[in-house]
């Protein structure tokens, strides 16, 4: 059940950028000079887009194989993700604060979930205290409130009322930490994870 959540959830943030490659390569076949710039333009941006979220989305839900090394490659990638997010001239940027990047397989999930609350650009600011990870989303404009909503209904056992697969990172975070006993709750607009 949780690999359809993700595999539809990851498929709709990749089908986009996909489709305006294929139309790019069709245009460029067509051959008319005067598009050339565009169609790159077009390419570079979309490449960029799928190889950033790509790699997130490997090390985020993939084995553990492929892990960080060091906080600083996680912080990069997180990053890059980020960036591919809504409107480029508003962009989401990252505060990251961890001690170690072995928690990545926690960090991941939460920060892709917390992003999906800004509206209009804002910062993720990740944070790790003695008992607990603290993933907060902060923007000038106010958060995704059905989001929020959302969030706090599936981690109180029930279900999102919209699309359950855009809320994939949340389940999965949950599926990951199973029995473990490590709770997880909303605090107002921060995913608490430990205490």
């Amino acid at each position: 059940y949780i690999s359809e959540i993700v595999a539809t959830r990851l498929s709709h943030d990749l089908i986009g950028n996909i489709g305006a490659v294929a139309n790019a390569v069709e245009l460029l076949n067509e051959g008319d000079e005067d598009d050339r710039e565009d169609i790159g333009n077009i390419l570079n941006f979309s490449s960029k887009v799928l190889s950033r979220r790509l790699k997130f989305f490997r090390l985020c839900f993939g084995m553990s194989n492929a892990a960080v090394k060091t906080t600083e490659e996680l912080a990069t990638v997180m990053q890059d993700y980020l960036l591919t997010l809504g409107n480029p001239n508003l962009p989401t940027t990252l505060a990251l604060e961890i001690g170690t990047p072995k928690i990545y397989k926690l960090v991941m999930p939460a920060v892709m979930m917390m992003a999906d609350t800004i509206v209009k650009g804002g910062k993720i600011a990740v944070k790790q205290t003695d008992d607990a990870l603290l993933v907060t989303a902060e923007s000038d404009t106010p958060l995704n409130k059905a989001k929020l909503a959302n969030i706090a209904r599936v981690l109180d056992g029930g279900e999102a009322e919209e699309n359950i697969s855009s809320y994939a990172p949340l389940y999965y975070l949950l599926a990951y930490l199973g029995d473990s006993g490590v709770a997880v709750r909303l605090d107002g607009q921060t995913l608490v994870i430990g205490a």
